[in-house]
């Protein structure tokens, strides 16, 4: 299990190295490189090669005694081939037949896993953690509906149009803010109610998270449909998804204070970042409910970045990073591995500074941030560094105690 979390974070790592060139490319010329081709290669290995295979090898832990059984191995064997099939093609050709033949294969891989998924977590005896099993590996499945979709779309004509960018939201909404999320809360929840906190979440804020995940897809269509009916869907589902919010955070703040001295200081500091990270993102949504602020951010692109970065980097990934160091693959103690944390912390949190500055700036009307490509490519830097920098710690964490590599 550890080598897979091990390979997910060397796949976190290109991408976020990915990113770093995507920024670079503003103030220097960088022959052979385009910068759309880059992009898809770094969104798709940052979302399948990162937060899927970490996300799914945590979810397999009690599948075995071992963790992940042969065949899970196998099929991540063939998403992680097929993640490198996407890291090669993407700047080359773009969408072309071979990356979007190694996408179909990463989404089979990723139904059959979510199945793997399914059996693995029904030994699961709280009723909160598996129902967020449930949920987010039906999220999952409900998320390729729109990958789907995408290929009548483009032979009928429809390129470009609403539909197939509404196709491309869906997917993306029910990704991130379905599968990604909820997976997040279920491996926190399971990690609470093995040591005691009995049920962290109840049935009905779950359900909550959801009803509030799917009204508040009409986010994603008020970009180009700005009537009062889609606003006033994305409103309610902003309510519920507040409540939600506040409700998950009183209950895992309550877990926290029973089970403080079982985990880590840095997995504490993780799990908040995680809570900080979730709830900029409902609020930010809660407020582009206001068609003047919904405009403001459809237009401004940082904010856009900046609101992906925010639950990709803050949301989900500060969770996995928890779940690892409570599973002891991140040792706290070491010097390394908070020095790792520290770097990609800092990172994520001035890169968000800067972009969402940036973006106020340029609503405003005062322009760009002096030397601001340079900022931004320089803080962003830290986050290869501080991923780079837990490998080493990994690696030299095996090499000390002796273990395989193999584990």
């Amino acid at each position: 299990m550890r080598r897979w979390f091990n390979i997910a974070l060397i796949n976190f790592g290109i991408a976020a190295l990915l990113g770093c060139v995507l920024r670079a490319i503003y103030i220097w010329e960088i022959p052979f490189v385009r910068f759309k081709p880059l992009l898809n290669a770094h969104s798709h290995v940052a979302m399948l090669g990162w937060a899927f295979i970490a996300m799914v090898v945590f979810l397999l832990q009690d599948e075995t005694e071992k963790g992940p059984s042969r065949l899970s191995n196998i099929l991540l064997a063939v998403a992680q081939i097929a993640v490198v099939g996407m890291l090669v093609g993407f700047p080359i050709q773009s969408y072309g037949t071979f990356t979007i033949a190694v996408s179909v294969l990463h989404m089979l891989a990723g139904y059959w896993l979510g199945i793997q998924v399914w059996k693995a977590t029904r030994s699961w005896q709280a009723k909160g953690s598996r129902l967020l099993v449930r949920m987010a590996v039906v999220l999952m499945f409900l998320s390729t509906v729109g990958t789907w979709a995408l290929g009548p779309i483009i032979s009928n004509g429809g390129f470009g149009t609403e539909l197939y960018y509404w196709s491309i939201q869906f997917y993306l909404h029910f990704q991130l803010n379905g599968w990604f999320w909820f997976g997040a809360l279920a491996l926190w929840s399971r990690w609470a109610e093995t040591h005691g906190a009995g049920q962290v979440l109840d049935r009905f804020t779950i359900r909550l998270w959801l009803i509030s995940v799917v009204l508040t897809f009409a986010l994603a269509v008020a970009w180009s449909e700005r009537h009062w009916t889609v606003y006033t869907v994305n409103s309610i589902g902003v309510v519920l998804q507040l409540w939600a919010g506040w409700r998950t955070a009183k209950a895992i703040l309550n877990a926290q204070k029973m089970l403080y001295d079982k985990a880590p200081l840095w997995a504490w500091r993780c799990v908040t970042y995680s809570l900080i990270g979730m709830g900029l993102k409902v609020v930010m949504q809660a407020a582009v409910a206001i068609p003047q602020v919904a405009i403001m951010a459809f237009t401004v692109r940082n904010f856009v970045i900046g609101f992906i970065h925010l639950n990709t980097l803050g949301a989900i990934s500060m969770m996995l990073f928890a779940m690892a160091l409570l599973r002891g693959w991140i040792v706290s103690t070491s010097a390394a591995a908070r020095i790792g944390l520290a770097l990609f912390t800092a990172g994520m949190l001035l890169m968000e500074g800067v972009l969402f500055l940036q973006g106020l700036l340029f609503w405003i009307g005062w322009g760009t941030i002096p030397g601001y490509y340079a900022i931004i490519l320089g803080v962003s830097m830290l986050l290869p560094a501080g991923i780079i920098t837990l490998l080493v710690h990994g690696w030299r964490e095996r090499a000390k105690v002796g273990m395989p590599v193999e584990q």
